[in-house]
C-alpha cells in the first residue's frame, strides 16, 4: 500500500503500467507438413521398369560396349601418368637438341686453348672483378659473362681468355675453389671446342650431377635419416666427453717396489695366527685349535695326554709323551 501511494504521488498513469503485463499476440497457425503433402497430387504415377527392358544391352552389344570401356583413373595414377609423359617429352626434346648441337659451326674469335671456363659466380660479380682476380695468374685478354636473353640477368658463369696458354693452365690448376664475392668458383677448360663429342649440361650430359635421376626420399625416410644423424652426433659427443674426463683424471698410483705389505699380510700374520709351533715345544700361550704342540705339551683345550700318559691328570692339558688330537 505504501508503494502504491508513492506511485500515486508520482502521477504515474495506471494504463501504462497495465500495458507492461498485457499478453502478446497469438502465434500464426501453420498446418503440419504431412497434411501439406497429402494435399499435393503427383503428376506421374510410379510404375515398374518393364518398359525399359527392350532398351537394355544384351549379347554382342554388351561385349562391344565392354571392350570400349575404360577404367576410372584415380588421382595417384593420373599423377604418375602425367609424370611419365612429361619425362618422355623432355627426353625427346633433349635428344633432338643434342643431335642438332654443333659447336664447330659457331664463329668465335677467341682461342679455345687459351680460354678458361669459370662457373658458380655470384650474380653481383661483374667482368672487372673477374679480370682483377684472374690477372694474378697472367695477362687477361678478354672476359665474357653469359646473360639471360629475356631478363638480361647474369646466369652465373662466363669465360676468361688469357694472352698465353701457360697462364690458362696455371689458372686451371690454382684458381679452382677460389673465393670471389663470398662464393667459391669452379674453373675448367673450354670443353665445347677442345673435347670431341662433348655435350653441355643444358642438353642433359655435361659433368654436373644435380640433373641426373635420383630416387626421391619419402618423408619417413628423411626423418629416419635425420634421426640416425642425430644419434651418431650424440654418440660422438658422448665419446669426446668421456675422453676428456678420462684425460682429466690423475694417473693411477704405482705399487711400491717389492710388495712389502703383501708379504707382511700373507706371510707374517697368517703364520702367526695359524702357524704355531708344529715341530716342537713352546707355544703354550697360543689358543688356536690348529696350533699347539702336536708332539709336545701345548696349551690346546683339546690337547692333553691321550696318547702318552693316560693315568695323569686330564685337567692339566699338558704332558710329555703324547700329542694333542690335532
Amino acid at each position: 500500500r505504501t508503494k502504491w501511494m508513492e506511485s500515486a504521488k508520482m502521477n504515474i498513469p495506471v494504463p501504462q503500467i497495465n500495458a507492461l503485463f498485457a499478453p502478446r499476440q497469438p502465434v500464426e497457425f501453420i498446418p503440419p507438413i504431412d497434411i501439406q503433402r497429402k494435399k499435393k497430387k503427383r503428376k506421374n504415377e510410379m510404375d515398374g521398369i518393364g518398359a525399359f527392358v527392350p532398351h537394355l544391352e544384351t549379347g554382342a552389344e554388351y561385349d562391344d560396349v565392354m571392350k570400349k570401356w575404360k577404367e576410372i583413373e584415380q588421382r595417384p595414377e593420373r599423377r604418375e601418368r602425367i609424370k611419365v609423359e612429361r619425362k618422355t617429352m623432355c627426353d625427346e626434346t633433349l635428344a633432338e637438341k643434342a643431335a642438332a648441337w654443333d659447336p664447330s659451326s659457331y664463329v668465335m674469335e677467341t682461342d679455345a686453348y687459351k680460354t678458361l671456363f669459370i662457373g658458380r659466380l655470384s650474380f653481383m660479380t661483374d667482368e672487372h672483378k673477374i679480370k682483377r682476380e684472374m690477372e694474378q695468374y697472367g695477362a687477361v685478354k678478354n672476359v665474357t659473362l653469359v646473360y639471360d636473353t629475356q631478363t638480361q640477368k647474369p646466369r652465373g658463369y662466363g669465360f676468361v681468355e688469357f694472352e698465353h696458354e701457360r697462364d690458362m693452365k696455371t689458372a686451371y690448376k690454382h684458381a679452382d675453389g677460389r673465393k670471389i664475392d663470398a662464393r667459391r668458383v669452379l674453373v675448367d677448360v673450354e670443353r665445347g671446342r677442345t673435347v670431341k663429342d662433348w655435350k653441355p649440361r643444358r642438353l642433359g650430359i655435361g659433368l654436373g650431377s644435380s640433373r641426373k635421376d635420383r630416387a626421391k626420399q619419402t618423408k619417413q625416410e628423411k626423418q629416419e635419416k635425420k634421426r640416425a644423424e642425430a644419434l651418431k652426433a650424440r654418440a660422438a659427443a658422448r665419446a669426446a666427453r668421456e675422453a676428456a674426463e678420462k684425460a682429466a683424471l690423475p694417473p693411477p698410483a704405482l705399487p711400491p717396489p717389492g710388495g712389502g705389505r703383501r708379504d707382511d699380510d700373507r706371510g707374517g700374520s697368517r703364520r702367526d695366527d695359524r702357524g704355531g709351533d708344529r715341530a716342537g715345544g713352546g707355544g703354550g700361550g697360543n689358543r688356536d685349535y690348529r696350533g699347539g704342540d702336536r708332539q709336545g705339551g701345548g696349551g690346546d683345550y683339546r690337547g692333553g695326554d691321550r696318547g702318552g700318559d693316560r693315568g695323569g691328570e686330564r685337567r692339566d692339558g699338558g704332558g710329555g709323551g703324547g700329542g694333542g688330537r690335532y
